[in-house]
């Protein structure tokens, strides 16, 4: 996806920029996951194609919109690419530290809502598999899966952003309809979260568990403002549980993914379960000791899967080896570069090479911002 975007409010003076083939201008509003907003400055020409492509976001009778997208100059077509992104990036903005945002595409039963979401970076496969998959299944994104606490999703039928032939093209803006795509649930609910993992070289599709640790370092880069939630690695780790873990989908074509389909749907394959839990993020605030003192950093996150420490910091996550987790532990209070080594003596035993091996620790939890020093 393109950087970061910002949404005009609609009391902004906004420069008009006036499309070459006609000279009508037009606003239509969509519903981009729950956000009403307004596109402006569209041709009679590009309103019409932007409404059938946006289909399935129309908001009629208009709303009062949080947010103002305008198209840019130039021809439509990359002009309109600019827009979908624009819309998304805006969305996301709009909502974040308010619901796990998956980088996704979802597919779901039609009767019961239940939703898979098929996790991948850009360009590696997401929307192929909504236009190849979603004839048969409801189609609720190729790019953003919102969710709730509760598993509930905030819809986003976006159009399908499809490459052209030519890669210095501009992707072109497909409406769910024109691949007839099955229809958008009213209430879709998270059933399965999947990793997919396309393979160059002809290759069965199969499933392979991912385990909880694994699951948070591959997932948290496809995350949208994950720093913004209240225990953001906390909902995750808990998000994962509910949905029975985490699936990787490792196939070469799209179309094989179907056989495997409904009982991703159903929730039939789950992964072994893992010991996690929250981590206490408490920073001692009394007054700093003299000397070489040292003490964690005020951080986002933080949670223990399977004696493994994962932190949220900087709006990344850091697994901490068993050593500086150790470290990280017994810092909640500033405390000297002596005592910390006796008591890591204490807890897992002297070593020849303790205190070198301590200093190692401590320089590379400085480094990643989770240790401060006097």
């Amino acid at each position: 996806m393109p950087g970061p975007a910002s949404l005009e409010t609609p009391e902004t003076t906004l420069e008009a920029t006036v499309p070459t083939t006609d000279t009508a201008l037009n606003t239509v509003q969509i519903d981009a996951m729950g956000v009403a907003l307004d596109v402006i400055n569209l041709s009679d020409g590009e309103a019409a194609q932007f409404r059938q492509a946006w289909s399935r976001c129309l908001i009629e009778p208009a709303q009062t919109s949080v947010g103002v997208v305008t198209r840019p100059a130039g021809d439509f077509e990359r002009a309109n690419e600019y827009l979908t992104s624009t819309i998304t990036l805006g969305a996301i903005e709009y909502l974040a530290g308010q619901f796990m945002m998956f980088h996704a595409c979802g597919l779901s039963d039609p009767l019961t809502g239940a939703t898979v979401a098929f996790i991948a970076p850009s360009g590696t496969g997401k929307t192929t598999v909504a236009r190849t998959l979603g004839t048969d299944w409801g189609y609720v994104s190729d790019e953003t899966i919102t969710v709730h606490s509760d598993l509930s999703i905030i819809s986003y039928p976006k159009p399908l952003s499809v490459k052209q032939p030519d890669p210095k093209s501009p992707k072109l803006q497909e409406g769910p309809d024109s691949f007839s795509l099955g229809a958008t649930p009213p209430a879709p609910v998270l059933s399965k979260i999947t990793l997919l993992n396309r393979r160059s070289e002809s290759t069965p599709v199969s499933l392979e568990p991912v385990p909880l640790a694994a699951a948070v370092l591959e997932l948290t880069p496809q995350l949208s403002a994950l720093a913004k939630m209240d225990r953001g690695l906390v909902q995750l780790c808990t998000m994962i549980q509910d949905c029975g873990g985490v699936q990787k989908i490792i196939y070469s074509e799209a179309a094989t993914i179907a056989g495997i389909l409904p009982d991703l749907v159903k929730g039939n394959e789950r992964t072994e379960a893992s010991e996690w839990f929250p981590l206490e993020l408490t920073v001692d605030e009394k007054d700093a000791i003299t000397g070489q003192g040292l003490r964690r950093t005020e951080i986002q996150d933080g949670v223990e899967i399977d004696g493994a420490v994962f932190l949220l910091v900087n709006s990344k996550v850091l697994e901490l080896g068993p050593l500086g987790a150790l470290v990280w532990k017994l810092a909640e209070s500033w405390i000297s570069k002596e005592t910390l080594l006796e008591q890591v003596v204490v807890e897992i035993g002297d070593h020849p090479a303790a205190a070198e091996l301590l200093d190692v620790a401590i320089e590379e939890l400085l480094s990643s911002g989770v240790l401060q020093a006097l």
